[in-house]
């Protein structure tokens, strides 16, 4: 105990000791006493609990880490925010700024029978489209699922430093306990919370690409999640298009696999798109993923940071069912290199002393990708099954024959120049909902849809089979988005200036 006739007080202090003890007929550092007590009492149990808990995360506490880089731990976000924080107040939050259609609506009706795009509008007068949601950044919570406590613990690692100048910025991660001797009640939420992940973007497509971290490890990361592309706006001709998706539906049947299994075969399959630019490659990789409900993961092989062992780790740690889109592998020079003699005159330099560089080989132990190290890569011993490989080129002749072989390339599918036919379909799906702005009376739509039919033949007319790719005519035709008329009445001066240029 501190008595006070060892504590040195002086001036206001002291007379107010004084006063204290005057008013109440106590002494104030009875007071001071017993809150160092709860001080001391607090710091205790603090330490105890830390130990206590300490023991219990050794024998009576199940727990699960998630890394930020891993899907689940955008799923268990999405999941607390839409079922635990949304209906709480919590002091330590995050702000985000998300985008909102009211004012997009608003103004689309302000004008609903006409859209005058003549008139030019300053956005700055619209209000604003964004607003403000504050979502649970970091801490502790403490939840109920299904009769269980599960303890959610968000938090961020640390700054790395690397000399003087720090990272950019410290990795969340997430942690779930719960009191159990099983790992089962956490395995049932995951599971439940994957579940909702999936019923949610169900009408969407995520796609991942490479990203190096503060360390210079390169890990897959979701770039975007936009909505899926129905397979009808892909323009390609219909028996190529319902090939392949009937390949690929008969591929992703769980009898499929066992049936792979049972014949010892892989359970892989590939295909590969060629055809000149803008023909639609792409897209159709994009609509693929979209009905099938499946995410993309693309790589690049120009990507001069990528060495073959992060290349090879990567294919690996694509999941089980998902697209890997692997881009224009002709434009590394992606073929095997002339047989050089060896200094003996007897064997070929091997694949594996050549990588890929720009259009020519290269010495080895640059940073690109060989032939080799690509076919390790797509079939080796450490690549997963189950996962849909299409690769896209402009010029198939270069590829080497090692790497279009059957069981790496099961279907071939060339896209060429739009026929008049697909040239049609490109200007009815564009023009598909041009009168929906305007109300038809009873009894006239057929005559619209006849319309339309008749633009999209005339226009179809007027360009000659294989002479323009799709998107080059898309990007005409995006110049007259409503006004399918003047683009009818446009398109012989657009032929001409296309082949003037």
């Amino acid at each position: 105990m501190i008595s006070s006739a060892h504590l040195p007080v002086s001036g206001v202090f002291h007379s107010f000791l004084d006063y204290v003890h005057t008013t109440l007929n106590l002494d104030p550092l009875v007071f001071v006493n017993f809150g160092l007590i709860v001080i001391g009492l607090i710091a205790s149990l603090r330490s105890a609990g830390a130990i206590i808990y300490s023991y219990a995360e050794k024998t009576c506490l199940s727990t699960v880490h998630v890394e930020e880089d891993d899907p689940l731990y955008d799923d268990i976000i999405r999941w607390m925010n839409d079922h635990e924080f949304r209906h709480r107040n919590f002091l330590s939050v995050l702000a985000q700024t998300l985008n909102n259609s009211d004012s997009d609506n608003a103004l689309i009706q302000s004008s609903p029978s006409k859209l005058d795009f003549d008139r030019l509008v300053s956005y700055r007068e619209v209000d604003d489209k964004s607003f403000v949601e504050l979502k649970p950044f970091h801490g502790s919570r403490l939840f109920r699922f299904k009769r269980t406590w599960i303890l959610f613990d968000h938090a961020t690692k640390s700054p790395e430093v690397t000399g003087r100048i720090p990272s950019v910025e410290g990795k969340s991660k997430l942690k779930l306990q719960c009191l159990s001797l099983s790992l089962s009640p956490i395995k049932k939420f995951l599971d439940e919370v994957r579940a909702y992940g999936c019923k949610v973007s169900v009408s969407s497509t995520t796609v991942y690409r490479t990203r190096h971290n503060s360390r210079d490890v390169v890990r897959w990361s979701s770039v975007t999640s936009r909505p899926s592309r129905d397979i009808s706006t892909i323009i390609l001709d219909k028996h190529k298009k319902q090939t392949i998706l009937r390949d690929i539906n008969e591929y992703l049947h769980p009898h499929t696999r066992q049936w792979y299994a049972n014949h010892g075969i892989p359970y892989r399959r590939g295909y590969l798109f060629s055809g000149p630019p803008g023909t639609g490659k792409t897209s159709l990789a994009s609509a693929i993923a979209g009905v099938f409900g499946l995410d993309i993961y693309v790589l690049s092989l120009l990507d001069p940071t990528m060495t073959e062992p992060q290349f090879i780790r990567l294919f690996s740690e694509v999941p089980t069912r998902c697209v890997v889109l692997l881009e224009d592998v002709d434009a590394a020079g992606l073929s095997r290199c002339d047989l050089v003699p060896s200094q003996d005159g007897t064997q070929p330099r091997s694949d594996a002393q050549f990588t890929m560089g720009a259009g020519r080989a290269t010495p080895a132990g640059t940073s690109a990708i060989s032939l080799s190290g690509l076919l390790n890569a797509i079939d080796g011993v450490s690549s997963h099954e189950g996962r849909i490989l299409i690769m896209t080129t402009n010029v198939p002749q270069r590829l080497d024959r090692a790497l279009i072989r059957p069981g790496r390339v099961d279907i071939h599918t060339r896209f060429g120049l739009p026929s008049q036919e697909e040239l049609r379909n490109l200007f009815l799906s564009i023009y598909s909902d041009v009168f929906q702005n305007t109300a038809a009376p009873t009894g006239q739509e057929n005559g619209q849809t006849e319309k339309l039919n008749e633009l999209a033949g005339h226009f179809a007319g007027r360009l000659s089979e294989g002479r323009f790719s799709l998107a080059e005519v898309q990007g005409f035709l995006l110049r007259y988005k409503r006004q399918p008329d003047e683009a009818c009445d446009n398109i012989s001066s657009w032929v001409k200036e296309m082949e003037y240029n």
